[in-house]
């Protein structure tokens, strides 16, 4: 029989040989960082310096031959790049941040849209730079290229270049920005703003909605199927608002790429992730093939274990043996063993935000759903979790402070104008210390307790390389069905989802209409093809992980990745530590990690049985 699920202690001895760690904030310092009040007089002192300072550049070289020469290029290239310094974003960080741990705050809702109008308008008087220097003809593009005045500056002019193929006017960029807002962005935050707010009922308890997503993975598993049903009853009411939500951007999405002559709906954000089409392209037929023959592969030998034909879509996570118990003071001392021994400098990084309340931790009404890292030039990053004590939190909780070092090292390594970085490359850096983490635990795991961490690790490896081009293949048959036929019911949104997740796991999964409307609470959709960069990261992270286990010297070279920002494109980045992210078979190569690992847990089910 499988074994039975039960929570353990966490076995998890802390290093005392650490720095001690005083004073952990558990909650963002708004305050410190940011402003007292949402009056606070600063906040507009902020933002009319930056209204100021746009007004001045655009007053300074709006009039002016700003590609006459190199040189004056260059020092335009300056004043521009500095812009990036004034501190008006910080009062847009600082109402969205308030808004996303309550959203009934009306007053930080309103000020977010308020402010967000008045530095796109700001913003809007400069969009001429990017345009002028794309008109350029290719002869002076070359020669731009190479001259020394502009060599901090190349690897943005190679972008805008390249971007301005799908550019328009000025006067057609202005209104595109304008109307980004009432076309899409109220749209998106209308559903979340629903979302975040409703509530379920289980047990005779009162559960945010957010909350009983997260918790059919880790409560008991015979008692995952009846909290899915209540969570999709719930969803299914909302379907409608996401349904013309959903419409609403796609076809704005449409209008878009018509405009700018992007022929395929994901075109346009492969481009602006500074990943290769056709890379991008062969790793999902790789993963569409050969990796969902693997997740199959995966479920029916768990399906087997299980003692069963097929499992309910709600039982996809169940386990397999005992389920550690991490509460977030655990998870803390493992991050912080494994990122001092990996990089004196990622520790102390950890240690810093840890205790300058720049990590907002624990799950609570009205709050958000998810994690996520934040960062931006001249201001902190701060991260966002939902802690649940338990080890996907850990997980979660090692993968966000991937993204938070990935920021850090960038701003050591880059000027402001490459902090950013691409978000495939984000991706890589955050799976990495996310493996780095798993392998430490998994190193210490009694015996017994392998076979559950071993499952845990494939699982979450098919969610976040399978499950997303799963994703990515829905997002696609979305886009066209609604450019063609005008629009979709929620009804038929949630049987395409079904089909797509059902086309990963394979008959061993039971997939129902009902387990399709999951689509109204996915906001990856909302931001539109982003979702194969969780697959190509993660495959790239696993080369760089097996490399570093191979050579611990490697952290030399994952280091200047970390450094790289976004200073080159993605396939140039990984290539300078010896990755050819351009050939296909470097993602059939880092499949192998998970075919090993699923051949693993085949014997060892076996063995179990």
């Amino acid at each position: 029989m499988p074994a039975k699920s039960r929570r353990s202690v966490s076995p998890f001895v802390a290093n005392n040989s650490l720095p001690p760690l005083l004073n952990v904030k558990t909650e963002w310092d708004l305050q410190t960082h940011f402003y007292q009040h949402e009056n606070d007089p600063q906040i507009e002192a902020d933002v009319h310096t930056t209204l100021v300072g746009y007004q001045a550049f655009a007053k300074k070289y709006a009039k002016v031959d700003i590609t006459k020469s190199a040189k004056v290029l260059a020092t335009m290239l300056r004043d521009y790049m500095a812009l990036a310094h004034l501190p008006g974003e910080k009062a847009l960080y600082y109402f969205h941040y308030r808004h996303t741990r309550n959203a009934t705050d009306h007053v930080a809702e309103q000020k977010l849209t308020l402010f967000s109008d008045r530095l796109t308008k700001a913003n809007n008087l400069v969009v001429f730079v990017p345009l002028a220097i794309g008109k350029l003809q290719k002869a002076k593009q070359r020669e731009y290229l190479k001259a020394p005045e502009l060599k901090p500056y190349r690897y943005y002019l190679e972008r805008v270049f390249l971007e301005s193929k799908h550019s328009l006017s000025e006067a057609e960029e202005k209104i595109l920005n304008l109307k980004s807002l009432p076309a899409r962005s109220l749209w998106v935050a209308g559903t979340d703003k629903i979302l975040n707010r409703k509530t379920v009922t289980y047990k005779g308890k009162q559960l945010p909605l957010n909350e009983a997503i997260e918790k059919t993975a880790s409560i008991a598993p015979k008692e995952r199927p009846a909290l899915w049903n209540v969570v999709t009853t719930e969803l299914k009411q909302w379907a409608e608002v996401a349904e013309n939500e959903l419409n609403a951007i796609v076809l704005d999405k449409k209008i878009n790429d018509e405009l700018r002559g992007f022929k395929k709906p994901y075109e346009a954000r492969i481009q602006g992730y500074q990943n290769d089409l056709e890379s991008v392209e062969a790793l999902v037929t790789a993963i569409s093939n050969e990796g969902f023959a693997l997740s199959q592969r995966f479920y029916k030998a768990k399906a087997r274990f299980h003692g069963v034909q097929s499992l309910p879509y709600a039982s996809k996570y169940d386990p397999v043996g005992e389920q550690p118990t991490i509460v977030f003071r655990d998870a803390v001392e493992i991050c912080r063993e494994v990122f001092y021994k990996t990089k004196t400098d990622y520790g102390t990084f950890f240690d810093e935000m840890l205790t300058r309340g720049q990590i907002d931790v624990y799950p609570r009404p009205n709050r958000s759903g998810g994690a996520f890292m934040s960062s931006a030039v001249g201001l902190p990053t701060f991260v966002f979790l939902n802690h649940v004590d338990e080890f996907k939190s850990l997980e979660t909780l090692a993968h966000e402070m991937g993204h938070a070092i990935h920021s850090s090292r960038s701003k050591v390594g880059q000027p402001s104008w490459y902090e950013d970085y691409s978000t495939t490359t984000a991706e890589t850096a955050s799976t990495f210390f996310e493996n780095l983490v798993f392998a430490h635990v998994y190193e210490q795991a009694a015996p017994e307790t392998k076979f559950a961490l071993l499952h845990d690790r494939i699982t979450r490896d098919i969610a976040t390389i399978q499950r997303q081009i799963a994703f990515f293949n829905f997002e696609v048959a979305l886009h066209n069905r609604i450019r063609t036929e005008g629009g979709m019911t929620k009804g038929q949104i949630a049987v395409l989802m079904q089909q797509h997740l059902q086309s990963y796991f394979g008959k061993a999964v039971t997939v129902t209409e009902d387990d399709g409307y999951s689509f109204v609470f996915v906001g990856h959709f909302r931001s539109m093809f982003y979702v194969y960069t969780y697959a190509y990261g993660l495959l790239m992270s696993t080369l760089m992980s097996k490399r570093y286990h191979e050579d611990r010297r490697y952290i030399g070279q994952i280091d200047h990745f970390l450094q790289s920002g976004g200073s080159a494109t993605v396939e140039h980045i990984f290539r300078a530590i010896g990755i050819d992210a351009h050939k296909p078979e470097t993602f059939i190569e880092a499949l192998s990690s998970l075919r090993t690992d699923i051949s693993e847990f085949e014997h060892l089910a076996k063995r179990q049985k």
